[in-house]
């Protein structure tokens, strides 16, 4: 009777905050506190291990570990803050230029546009461009304000990641104890399966984003784009949704490029197409090797989910969450059955 109370308990407990997660905003905000400081510890959970094996105890390699991802993170925000503001500065002549492109459409249409219902497909159509990138560098500012009045909440962040890192073993046998005893073995085996290719899952995808961050930057830069860093953040923040992501990522920079000449646009697309290629063809298998192993149907299906569920957040969960069903699936099947 006991272990059914306390499964009644666990599951009152587990709903009531999955319930409050969605209906309270404070709720949904330490949620997602929590979810970034786990998944900062998980990534560099791997390296604290490697420092352990070299003698280093648990703690001092935590504290080690945030530490120094402070000071990469400051040195990189001290390094890209200020090109960003300075790139930001210039958005009202970007749109200024899409403008004079539109008006010279315009003026080359205009043996046809005396039709009406021609004139207004190009007129919604000039309308929507316009409101789509007032939007997109509107929601960007939007965004670094947000990062600038929840200065006090990112804070937090490395605080948590350490508790994750230097308590996280503790935190799981707690958690392990709300299981039977005779679950207790499977529940681990599973756990290990899941942190063996999940970790590399997640450390495969960083390498790969910074990857084509870089690249992208060199590209626009040697072309001579607009808004260079905006652009080859925005492509390797992208770059982490399989499929979709490289086409949605290369869309404003090809854009941007398209602005200054049409033949850069093509350049550029040229370029990026061939970076997509190396990193898809040659460096994904190396890194990623076979850690997810999905169909691309189910890849696809798993992402429309997502995206439905979550927007871009849910795409880029959507992945992850499925390589843990399928472990668990895998697992339960062969030692259940």
């Amino acid at each position: 009777m006991k272990r059914i109370y306390k499964y009644i308990i666990a599951f009152i407990v587990t709903f009531f905050i999955i319930f409050l997660c969605l209906r309270s905003a404070a709720i949904r905000e330490v949620a997602y506190l929590l979810f970034i400081s786990f998944t900062i510890a998980y990534t560099l959970r791997p390296i604290q291990r490697y420092m352990e094996q070299n003698g280093i105890k648990k703690r001092f390699a935590a504290i080690c570990l945030i530490c120094m991802l402070i000071i990469i993170v400051m040195t990189i925000f001290l390094l890209i803050i200020p090109s960003a503001f300075k790139e930001s500065l210039n958005i009202n002549n970007t749109i200024n230029n899409i403008q004079k492109i539109i008006d010279n459409f315009y003026l080359k249409l205009k043996p046809i546009s005396s039709n009406k219902t021609i004139y207004t497909i190009i007129n919604n159509f000039s309308a929507k461009i316009n409101y789509q990138f007032i939007s997109l560098f509107s929601k960007m500012f939007d965004s670094a304000l947000n990062i600038g009045q929840n200065i006090v909440s990112i804070a937090v962040i490395p605080i948590i990641s350490y508790y994750f890192l230097s308590d996280g073993d503790n935190i799981a046998n707690k958690i392990l104890n709300f299981f039977p005893i005779k679950s207790k073995n499977m529940i681990k085996k599973v756990g290990k399966d899941i942190d063996k290719i999940l970790g590399r899952y997640i450390v495969s995808q960083l390498l790969l984003c910074v990857f084509i961050g870089a690249i992208t930057f060199v590209i626009l830069v040697f072309f001579h784009i607009d808004f260079p860093i905006i652009l080859s953040i925005l492509n390797a923040f992208f770059n982490i949704i399989p499929y979709f992501g490289p086409v949605f990522g290369a869309i404003p920079a090809v854009f941007m490029a398209f602005i200054k000449s049409p033949e850069k646009a093509i350049w550029v697309l040229i370029w990026l197409y061939l970076l997509q290629q190396i990193e898809g063809n040659i460096l994904s298998p190396k890194i990623t090797g076979d850690s997810v192993n999905m169909h691309p149907l189910v890849v696809i299906i798993l992402l429309i989910i997502g995206g439905k569920a979550a927007g871009f957040l849910g795409m880029i969960l959507a992945i992850p969450v499925g390589v843990i069903i399928k472990i668990i699936y895998e697992d339960l099947n062969y030692y259940l059955f």
